[in-house]
């Protein structure tokens, strides 16, 4: 979901400029409304999806991955976006979409 909301900022970006700002705040809503569900209820669906075995390790890692995204994330925006809009939105569509795919291979031993 959140790939899909970069691209729509980086779709944003290209319909000129009276398209812009309606279509930023578009997929601002989207992605805010997407936000709220998340952030509610992430550790919640975290906890409910592992043993209780391997609650703690599970709830740390995912803490921990949101702290570090948080931490570096100013560095990466600011990184990104001299190179324009397809770097800065691509790029986090592409990052969003590789992460979400190593989660997914990945997996937790004994979760099956």
């Amino acid at each position: 979901m959140l790939g899909l909301s970069y691209l729509g900022f980086l779709t944003a970006t290209v319909l000129g400029s009276s398209w812009a700002g309606p279509a930023i705040a578009a997929v601002s809503v989207v992605c805010t409304i997407g936000e709220i569900i998340y952030a509610g209820n992430a550790t919640t669906f975290v906890m409910a999806l592992v043993p209780a075995r391997l609650l703690g390790r599970a709830v740390a890692r995912f803490e921990l991955s949101t702290g570090v995204g948080l931490a570096v994330s100013p560095a990466v925006l600011t990184t990104l976006a001299p190179l324009g809009p397809g770097a800065l939105w691509g790029g986090l569509a592409g990052a969003a979409l590789l992460y979400a795919g190593a989660v997914a291979e990945v997996g937790e031993p004994g979760l099956n």
